[in-house]
């Protein structure tokens, strides 16, 4: 009786430590997976935030354009000297900050409006391995804006040639932006003429 327990006592012994060793190859083989395909991942979640964020901004300044008619006379006024030529740009800092406030807007709006879109990375891909590149089962990521988006218009001079300036009104926006999975952070700066 005594031998069988002891037989017994060894046997469960024996399945405890394979199981034990089983369940730690396990987690190391899947931090090892992690370390292997996390930079890929990272990778095209980037790409896949950049674009998608730069598409959604875009059509944000454009709906806000498009809603109030703005033309480059709302935000500048151009002085003349006596023989007709340009000697300043007057900026309306009122309607500047207007269509800042606008734009500011519409875009943390549209923004948070793309939680809800997924994009898939195929585990193909997540390996690094060109071969299997668009391959396998997909992941499904999402981006998240975090924070907000922060709008700045910048009024700018440049010469275009001999005694010839261009002036020009940009929209800056600043976005930070987390792909859900695997928690990675970016941020972006974009820049869309105004007009």
């Amino acid at each position: 009786m005594r031998r069988r327990n002891t037989v017994l006592q060894r046997k469960q012994l024996t399945w405890l430590c394979c199981s034990i060793f089983m369940i730690a190859g396990l987690l190391f083989g899947v931090v090892q997976l992690d370390r292997w395909i996390r930079p890929d991942v990272l990778a095209v979640c980037a790409q896949e935030c950049q674009s998608a964020a730069s598409v959604q901004i875009g059509e944000s300044i454009h709906k806000v354009l498009q809603e109030t008619d703005s033309q480059y006379t709302d935000f500048a006024v151009l002085l003349y000297d006596t023989d007709g030529a340009v000697t300043a740009v007057e900026t309306k800092t009122t309607q500047i900050n207007r269509m800042q406030a606008q734009l500011l807007t519409q875009i943390n709006q549209d923004l948070q409006a793309v939680r809800a879109e997924t994009f898939p990375v195929s585990l193909g891909t997540a390996t690094g391995i060109w071969l299997f590149a668009g391959k396998g089962p997909t992941l499904s990521m999402k981006m998240l804006p975090i924070g907000t988006a922060k709008v700045q218009l910048i009024s700018q001079l440049e010469s275009v040639g001999i005694n010839q300036t261009c002036h020009t009104i940009r929209a800056d926006v600043t976005i930070t932006l987390q792909a859900a999975a695997p928690f990675t952070e970016l941020q972006q700066l974009h820049s869309f003429p105004i007009s």
